[in-house]
């Protein structure tokens, strides 16, 4: 099986020509479209709709994630292997929650299309390198390995010295939720609790008893705490998007 996330949307052919790609080189093999509309350019948001995709695959899978604004520069084609899973897409950052057991660089034009140009990597290098993993070529056959893979900047929330911990959105859904990267895991005893949130006091809640009209906080399925309204956008009523700075303050 082999997925796709993109930015490529679907008003243009270019997501279809990847499958049609795949296709050629290992007709019958599955692939899923996770998405073709992350935001144009935006790495991050890739990379954290692939966080909340991948494992629900089964093992064996190849993961194809291209969000590449750098295409023909010197950032590198590679192949991530994971739990079980394969990685396939450029070395910017999209992989930056994927905690890799082996990374190699993409080196090998044999598993590529025979004419590769500067703007379509994605049809040119990494869909035909996830059909031929997808037909049994080993992670090896790709090249060499590698350990200094790019990770993306301020994916992780910490202590800024006055008591509060520092962090950011790292997504808005289309409901309007403002994803954080403050991971229930890691404040897992906030409750029923008030705590601040970009100098506002939130109630952690559920959907159910957020009342209508006010913001609260959620601990959602992503495993990140989400910036909420009940049948309401969050993120139009506060103006958060992606990448702005959190202050999470326990009271």
């Amino acid at each position: 099986m082999i997925t796709l996330l993109t930015d490529f949307g679907t008003a243009d052919h270019f997501a279809g020509v990847m499958k049609g790609v795949i296709a050629g080189i290992a007709p019958g093999v599955a692939v899923v479209d996770l998405s073709h509309e992350v935001p144009s350019f935006d790495v991050a948001a890739g990379a954290f709709l692939l966080s909340q995709s991948w494992r629900y695959f089964p093992r064996g899978t190849v993961h194809v994630a291209v969000v590449d604004p750098g295409v023909a520069s010197e950032r590198r084609g590679i192949l991530v292997e994971a739990e079980g899973h394969l990685f396939v897409g450029p070395d910017n950052g999209i992989f930056s929650f994927v905690m890799n057991e082996r990374a190699r660089v993409l080196e090998k034009p044999a598993y590529w299309l025979p004419t590769v140009s500067a703007t379509f990597h994605g049809r040119d290098v990494f869909a035909p390198v996830a059909a031929y993993l997808a037909t049994g070529v080993k992670p090896a056959q790709m090249g060499r390995s590698i350990r200094d893979l790019y990770q993306l900047p301020g994916l992780v929330p910490f202590a800024n010295g006055t008591g509060a911990w520092q962090g950011c959105v790292l997504h808005v859904d289309r409901f309007g939720n403002a994803i954080t990267n403050f991971s229930v895991a890691q404040f897992p005893d906030l409750g029923e609790r008030e705590f601040e949130l970009g100098g506002a006091k939130l109630a952690a809640r559920t959907y159910a008893n957020c009342p209508g009209g006010e913001l609260c906080v959620v601990g959602g399925s992503s495993g990140y705490y989400e910036i909420s309204m009940a049948r309401a956008s969050a993120a139009v009523r506060t103006g958060l998007r992606p990448g702005s700075t959190l202050e999470l303050k326990l009271s």
